[in-house]
C-alpha cells in the first residue's frame, strides 16, 4: 500500500519526523527521519503494511510529540498484470505546538516557547514547589509574547508550611486565545537547597 501524507501545520520546534504503522504496534518505522519540509509538500511512503489502519508521525529532536491518524479509504486502479491501492491522508493541526511546559528551579528560570493554534484555547495551570516548614513562600510566573520582552499576564501563587498552595491570575478563565506565546517562571525562593515551579498549557478545546 502506498501512503500520501501532507503535513498541513507544524509548530517551529517539530521535525525530523519518523513514521510508524500500527501494523506492527508502532514498533518498527516504515519510514525515518523525514524533514518537516518533506511532509508538508507530500509525502510519498512505499511498501505500507497492507493490514494498518493507523498512521503515526512521530515528532523527533526538541519537540517529541505524535499524532496517530486513521488511513483514509483509498482507491485501486488495476492494470493488466498488477494492481496499486493509494490512500491520501491529511494531518490535522494540533490544539498546542512547542514546549508547553516551564520549570524553575532553585538556580535558574525558564521560558517556553509555544502556540495555540487557529481555533483552539489553553488553560494555564501553575505547580507549587513543596517544602517542609512553616515559612510562607511566594512565587511569580508569566505569559510573555513571543520575544520574551512583553508581560501579557501575570500568575501569583502563595504557600503557607508543606500544604498546597493558592493562586490567582488576571488572564480571564485562565485560558489563551490562538497565538504564539512563552510561558515564564523566575528563579525560585527555596526553603531548602532544591524544589521547583512550574507553569503549563494543556489544550482547553472541547473535543
Amino acid at each position: 500500500m502506498t501512503i500520501l501524507i501532507t503535513l498541513t501545520f507544524a509548530g517551529g520546534d517539530t521535525g525530523p519526523f519518523d513514521i510508524y504503522s500500527n501494523s506492527d504496534g508502532f514498533v518498527t518505522p516504515i519510514a525515518t527521519g523525514v524533514a518537516k519540509a518533506a511532509l508538508e509538500a507530500g509525502y510519498t511512503i512505499l511498501g505500507v503494511p497492507d493490514d494498518a489502519s493507523i498512521i503515526r508521525v512521530q515528532s523527533l529532536g526538541i519537540c517529541d510529540n505524535y499524532l496517530d491518524i486513521l488511513i483514509a479509504g483509498g482507491t485501486t486502479t488495476t492494470t493488466s498484470s498488477t494492481s496499486t491501492t493509494s490512500s491520501t491522508t491529511t494531518i490535522a493541526p494540533t490544539c498546542l505546538t512547542g514546549d508547553t511546559s516551564a520549570i524553575a528551579s532553585c538556580v535558574g528560570g525558564e521560558a517556553a516557547l509555544f502556540t495555540v493554534t487557529l481555533g483552539n484555547t489553553a488553560l494555564i495551570t501553575p505547580g507549587g514547589y513543596y517544602y517542609s516548614g512553616t515559612g510562607t513562600r511566594y512565587y511569580s510566573a508569566y505569559i510573555m509574547d513571543s520575544t520574551n520582552t512583553i508581560v501579557l499576564y501575570t500568575f501569583n501563587y502563595t504557600q503557607v508550611g508543606s500544604l498546597p498552595g493558592t493562586w490567582t491570575s488576571d488572564l480571564p478563565s485562565n485560558t489563551l486565545p490562538a497565538g504564539t506565546y512563552r510561558l515564564r517562571v523566575d528563579t525560585v525562593n527555596c526553603f531548602s537547597s532544591s524544589g521547583s515551579f512550574s507553569l503549563t498549557a494543556s489544550c482547553n478545546t472541547p473535543s
